[in-house]
């Protein structure tokens, strides 16, 4: 009796054994023209262009001085994004009494995407700027490097993940670029 359960066991554990392994399925990965599915590597736009090296046709030499200057520009955003964490915080909610009974109303919704409940400050607003110029002055940098051809094609992989080249986002602070504000037209 008890060897034939041991063996029940045994074949039911190693049963259990061959069903329970799996195999990781294969990475999928982009067509010739197709993004890839993540973010650049090191977090900075021109790791996008690093992680395009092969569609881009990149020579040795240009990619060890893009990953140079990617490198920098990583450590920059880096000290930039970890006094942004400080000064930027989620808006704390104040806990609201759910009401009961007939004709309560739902709770107020909030939006909870990342960074639509912070509070921001000019502060803030300065590091962003940094920000944006130190990746724009790395980019003209990483552009100088590259043959036409492959300025073209860098252009097109920057443009294609939002990325603007050479252009300065302007904070909406209201008529900063010359118009006036809504209601406030002579």
């Amino acid at each position: 009796m008890l060897g034939s359960l041991m063996l029940r066991t045994t074949i039911l554990g190693l049963a259990l054994a061959f069903c329970g392994c799996h195999h990781d399925p294969e990475p999928i990965h982009a067509g010739e023209n197709e993004l890839p599915p993540l973010p650049p590597a090191s977090g900075t736009p021109v790791g996008y262009l690093i992680d395009s090296a092969d569609n881009l046709k990149l020579r040795d030499e240009q990619i060890k001085k893009l990953k140079e200057i990617d490198t920098s520009l990583a450590a920059q955003d880096a000290s930039i994004d970890t006094q942004l964490r400080q000064i930027e915080k989620p808006t704390e909610e104040e806990e609201e009494p759910q009401p009961k009974g007939p004709g309560a109303h739902p709770r107020k919704r909030h939006n909870n995407a990342p960074g639509q409940n912070m509070t921001t400050t000019a502060d803030a607003a300065k590091l962003h700027d940094m920000r944006a110029a130190n990746d724009r002055d790395a980019l003209k940098k990483a552009l100088a490097l590259l043959d036409p051809a492959q300025q073209e094609s860098a252009l097109k992989i920057l443009e294609d993940r939002g990325i603007e080249v050479g252009k300065a986002k302007k904070h909406e602070a209201g008529g900063d670029d010359g118009t006036p504000l809504p209601g406030a037209e002579p």
